[in-house]
């Protein structure tokens, strides 16, 4: 991994295809409405930001994906979310969560040695030889730009790595099982500055592979990592636009004020 963060150079999200397609998406917590009509598409292998105040809906959303709502008693939704064309409500969980991976915003590794942490769900999915667990470990945690620094202490627990290690390894325990995408919900909000400089430009990479989705509260990440910048509000989808036509040019009056800092 470089030591200085670049700036990603945004690739152009018209040419991509369609990772996650929801259409007049609505969701409920018993009675309180927490998402309004959403109508998005998540291009395929590009960053895409989430951002918008405290409560509008935005971490709402990327749980959904990964059908995290199925633990919240009194969640009810209508609409569809489609992951590569099937309803993901008609899905497995279990099944799609292999496709759909997480990382929260707190690092949550498991009390457990570094290696059984990357090796948690590919376990759980089929036997591993030595071997195989040898070569997930290794690609997962060289992946994840931890490698060098943990190759020498697999065997130890994984609660013992630094705030910004942590971190990085749920996202190499997420990448084990060779998610097609990878949801993080303000993944750097508990981290130093050289950590979240680290896992930025690890969000920029991964994106060459898998589809991103990241919920921020911070504007200028969104502008460094994303290639698509989405604005909710009050449980609406505001404007979704390319990440530098966004913040260059929006187009709705409700976006311009939050970005120019009249609300947050």
């Amino acid at each position: 991994m470089q030591k200085e963060f670049a700036q990603a150079e945004h690739r152009g999200i018209d040419e991509a295809e369609i990772s996650l397609d929801i259409r007049d998406f609505d969701l409920w917590y018993t009675d309180f409405q927490a998402l309004k009509k959403i109508n998005l598409q998540i291009p395929e292998k590009r960053c895409t930001a989430f951002i918008g105040p405290s409560g509008c809906g935005k971490s709402t959303l990327l749980r959904t994906f990964n059908r995290m709502c199925d633990f919240v008693e009194g969640v009810r939704t209508e609409g569809k979310i489609e992951f590569r064309g099937q309803d993901i409500f008609k899905m497995d969980a279990n099944a799609l969560r292999v496709h759909v991976g997480m990382v929260f915003q707190h690092p949550n590794p498991f009390p457990m040695s570094i290696r059984d942490n990357i090796l948690y769900g590919p376990a759980r999915m089929k036997k591993l030889s030595r071997s195989e667990g040898d070569e997930i470990v290794e690609r997962c945690l060289t992946r994840s730009a931890l490698w060098d620094e943990v190759k020498d202490k697999l065997d130890q627990s994984g609660l013992g790595l630094s705030g910004g290690q942590q971190q990085r390894l749920c996202i190499a325990r997420a990448l084990a099982t060779n998610p097609e995408v990878l949801l993080m919900d303000e993944p750097t909000s508990a981290l130093d500055p050289i950590s979240t400089v680290q896992v930025e430009q690890l969000m920029s990479e991964l994106s060459e592979d898998h589809t991103v989705v990241v919920v921020t509260h911070n504007m200028q990440q969104a502008t460094r990592v994303a290639d698509k910048t989405c604005f909710f509000y009050l449980g609406e989808l505001i404007e979704a636009a390319p990440t530098k036509e966004l913040f260059a040019n929006p187009k709705q009056t409700r976006t311009q004020e939050y970005l120019s800092g009249r609300f947050s």
